[in-house]
């Protein structure tokens, strides 16, 4: 557990080899704990209530976010690459 808890930790470090954290990556994580603890709450009043008639529409915003971040992500890798490639001979 503790191996796994330490990983944690240097994966949450900034990448140019500081000390630091990475903001981005802590602020991702603690929006991610929010939002579990926003789904574990609103599941707990599912079954408590027995009403289920929202489920396929949280389903479908959480999918739809991820897919949205997903396409982000490779939207800026694809755009990244391209800008990346080194120029032929005689390109500007």
């Amino acid at each position: 557990m503790k191996e796994v808890i330490s990983n944690i930790k240097k994966s949450l470090r900034d990448g140019d080899g500081g000390d630091g954290y990475s903001a981005r990556k802590l602020s991702a994580l603690s929006i991610m704990l929010c939002v579990i603890f926003a789904h574990l709450e609103w599941l707990e009043h599912c079954f408590v209530t027995e009403d289920f008639s929202l489920l396929t529409t949280v389903l479908a915003i959480d999918y739809g976010f991820i897919a949205t971040l997903l396409g982000l992500t490779t939207y800026s890798k694809m755009k990244g690459d391209e800008t990346n490639k080194p120029k032929k001979d005689g390109e500007q």
